[in-house]
């Protein structure tokens, strides 16, 4: 949920409470800090808890460029070594020799000031490097001119190093990573932490990759993907070729992962994941520095007393109803937060774990979030239209629906709220519906993986492939 939705939820919590309301109405701006309440776990997670939390583990892909703040960064020959392997970089040099090309295919050396190595560059990535260069690799040998090659370094069959041209870097970095973390953390029987820098390109372009968790094989499976706009738009054509889409790693220990969707990192910045033993399996903590005690019932209540504290020593006449109401709005930002995937530590120290989230509407969250916001709109209308007397003597309520229809002003007020209420209800209904089709739809992907594998696997007994 986003952070105003949040400081509304602790708005409408204060409304529950005439004395709150009637301050506002006076201008009184204390029962404001109900909403400071429901904001304040986020606030307290983003802005200190994740510069405190230990990453155990660094994972940069792409370096950035420490000027430009933008991958790929510059290497020079002698900087090369195995421990870089599959990250992308660039290298800076005159074209010694071409030792091969053809259709699709060519391998020359490279030289700076440090050293020289051989390059290969294979299908699509020979075509772009063609177009990029804008000359034939000849011509440029003979020129000496110096050109620019982004790649990654890789290793060939005999145990030689060389530069592979690419616009990306080799997803098996990032799965070889996952993987290890994977294995110490049942080793060690602690959490392990990995922070996964995303990959910035020029034009305020991001590489996408995901991380996909294959528990029933014990693999991790990383894609690299196309690049993106910062809105998510992927550019067409930018797809790594086959030869390096793909990497897989396998752990020595089974894992789960909780979340149940791959995890995607494109733009802004990376995540931090943790990898935690629980019995027998490892699981994923995504962004464990976030939804601890900060997001729980019991920190709702410790927030609730010391709200109160401070407007009772400031001389605030109504501090019991402010340390309710902002008790009620930090909840409801916890509650509200259940209603995604992810989950919170809800009831420390009586529970140690997320308790994982409802997951309502995983197709189309940002409806979720609009019901939540319908629905803290509805109760702030709904508690100032029957409080209204109460706050201003003589003044009618603005909706009396037992003067329209034969009924109680209570269930009046009642049917109102219903009505009120009703679109988020809808929504929350529907994404109800919506993870069911959803886990439906990863049960059927899953099977279908199954299915494909073993496929795979017989075509090879029988040399099929």
């Amino acid at each position: 949920m986003r952070g105003w939705t949040h400081y509304l939820s602790g708005l409408a919590m204060a409304m529950f409470f005439p004395p709150l309301l009637s301050d506002l109405a006076k201008g009184v701006m204390w029962p404001l800090l109900a909403g400071v309440s429901a904001y304040l776990p986020d606030f307290l997670d983003f802005k200190f808890k994740k510069f405190l939390w230990k990453v155990d583990h660094v994972v940069d892909p792409a370096p950035r460029d420490p000027l430009r703040k933008l991958s790929p960064r510059r290497i020079r020959v002698s900087e090369l070594s195995e421990s870089l392997r599959w990250r992308f970089f660039y290298l800076e040099g005159r074209i010694d020799e071409v030792l091969e090309e053809r259709e699709g295919y060519a391998r020359f050396k490279l030289a700076d000031e440090t050293g020289s190595v051989i390059v290969v560059a294979r299908d699509g990535d020979y075509d772009k490097l063609r177009r990029m260069l804008g000359q034939s690799l000849k011509d440029l040998a003979v020129s000496g001119t110096k050109v620019r090659i982004p790649g990654y370094l890789d290793v060939g069959g005999d145990g030689s190093i060389y530069w592979n041209v690419a616009d990306a870097p080799h997803p098996q970095y990032v799965a070889d990573a996952v993987a290890r973390a994977i294995d110490e953390a049942y080793e060690t029987g602690r959490m392990v932490t990995v922070k996964i820098y995303n990959i910035r390109m020029p034009g305020d372009f991001y590489r996408r990759f995901l991380i996909q968790y294959d528990s029933m094989s014990k693999r991790i499976i990383v894609h690299m993907g196309p690049l993106v706009s910062t809105g998510g738009l992927s550019l067409e054509g930018t797809e790594p070729p086959e030869y390096r889409r793909i990497g897989v790693a396998e752990t020595r220990y089974a894992f789960r992962k909780v979340y149940p969707r791959p995890t995607v990192i494109d733009a802004f910045s990376g995540p931090e994941i943790g990898y935690e033993r629980v019995g027998d399996v490892v699981e994923e903590v995504f962004i464990p520095w976030h939804r601890g005690f900060s997001h729980s019932l019991t920190g709702s209540v410790v927030v609730g007393v010391i709200m109160g504290l401070i407007t009772l020593m400031l001389g605030y006449s109504n501090w019991l109803y402010l340390a309710v109401a902002s008790t009620l709005g930090h909840a409801m930002h916890v509650l509200e937060d259940q209603l995604g995937f992810m989950g919170s530590v809800l009831f420390p120290p009586l529970t140690k774990r997320r308790i994982p989230g409802l997951m309502l509407g995983p197709s189309r969250q940002g409806l979720i979030n609009f019901a939540t916001n319908w629905l803290m709109l509805a109760l702030i209308a709904w508690n100032v239209n029957r409080f209204m007397p109460e706050v201003s003597p003589g003044t009618p309520k603005p909706i009396e629906l037992s003067n329209t229809i034969p009924v109680t002003p209570m269930f009046g007020d009642a049917l109102l709220l219903l009505l009120l209420a009703l679109p988020a209800i809808a929504i929350y209904a529907w994404g109800v519906f919506d993870r069911r089709r959803f886990i439906v739809k990863q049960k059927e992907r899953l099977e279908e993986e199954k299915a494909k594998e073993a496929v795979e696997e017989a075509y090879e007994e029988v040399g099929g492939y």
